[in-house]
């Protein structure tokens, strides 16, 4: 699981990110963190292995121009590595030029065996096609290739899109073409300088919420990541693609939807607000409240449901009325030398 933003106004994006993710990273996040911006006609970017303070105080992150972005965080997942070439954003080179960057926020949930089995080939294509796998390393990565080194699947996505925007694609239908062809339980973003003025969106059925103010619009997993001058917030439809612009946003559905996502229905919301009423008497990690495990037999029947956007806007419903308190704690991270913030929440009446 990661925490991911966005953003696109008349504002420096890169202070609005950081204040999203700053909201945000101890969720579920802050092993490994990335932003990127593009400005005049240049995509720039910079990530580590670390948290957000660790981002802010090794790369120029605060000063990135431009005011259009994105700024991701993530878990560990199965890497435990100071490795920055795992991190989001991904970027794609072509033509001696950063031209795409894309961010994904899921897992590869009922699509693991298939992502397995299509990345290693997606591999072969990517370097056919001329494209450098920054991620690629002998011990640490997500996938495992013929010769025992491994890749990050999203450092792979990002060059395919890249290939289909090089040909012409729209940047938004490229990137639900690619998480149609490879998919994951997900949503995942693109910047792209063929479209400087728009992030391009693909949500499957992780969380990713949109909302405006005067300054622009927001993207964010979780709504308590908006400042408080935006307005009432969207979530953008499970099995959709689009764009999001300073001030409005496009949406379609996948062409060929590889799934089917259950609705999160009324039931689902009222089960989880009374579950996590009871449990968040006692102070807790977000990841350790269950409540994910305890809503699956509410879904409707689906290939795979809204599990994360459930728990993300409850918590973020909650902290709105004022009721959920948050201290920030800090477990090891990917190194004895790194540590990653954890927030522990609960209810006060």
């Amino acid at each position: 699981m990661c925490t991911i933003a966005g953003y696109i106004g008349s504002s420096p994006a890169a202070p609005v990110l950081i204040d999203m993710m700053s909201r945000l990273e101890g969720l579920d996040s802050g092993f490994y963190t990335g932003i990127a911006t593009i400005h005049e006609g240049k995509l720039y970017y910079c990530k580590v292995a670390g948290d957000l303070e660790r981002l802010l105080e090794t790369t120029d992150a605060a000063s990135l121009p431009g005011n259009i972005g994105f700024i991701h965080s993530r878990t560990p997942g199965n890497i435990k590595s100071d490795f920055a070439g795992v991190s989001h954003p991904f970027t794609a080179e072509r033509d001696g030029k950063t031209q795409t960057a894309l961010i994904l926020n899921g897992c590869g949930g009922i699509f693991a065996e298939a992502i397995r089995a299509g990345i290693p080939v997606a591999v072969q294509q990517a370097l056919d096609w001329g494209y450098t796998l920054k991620s690629h390393h002998p011990t640490v990565g997500n996938v495992t290739l013929a010769d025992g080194s491994l890749v990050h699947s999203n450092d792979v996505r990002c060059q395919l899109v890249d290939r289909k925007i090089a040909g012409g694609m729209d940047p938004a239908f490229a990137l639900q073409e690619v998480m149609t062809e490879i998919p994951s339980e997900s949503v995942s973003l693109v910047l792209s300088l063929a479209e400087p003025e728009a992030i391009s969106f693909a949500r499957f059925n992780f969380p990713m919420h949109v909302t405006f103010g005067k300054n622009g619009a927001y993207m964010a997993t979780a709504p308590m990541a908006f400042p408080e001058n935006a307005g009432g917030y969207t979530l953008l439809p499970p099995m959709s693609y689009g764009k999001v612009y300073k001030d409005r946003f496009e949406v379609s559905g996948f062409v060929s939807p590889p799934a089917t996502v259950a609705p999160i229905t009324p039931q689902v919301m009222a089960a989880a607000y009374d579950y996590l009423e009871e449990k968040l008497k006692t102070p807790m990690p977000f990841n350790d409240t269950g409540l994910g495990e305890y809503l699956a037999p509410l879904y409707p029947a689906a290939d795979c449901n809204q599990r994360a956007t459930v728990r993300y806007q409850a918590v973020s419903e909650l902290w709105r009325q004022g009721r959920l308190k948050m201290e920030t704690r800090y477990i090891e991270g990917q190194t004895r030398e790194l540590r990653a913030p954890v927030f522990w929440l609960w209810l006060e009446d």
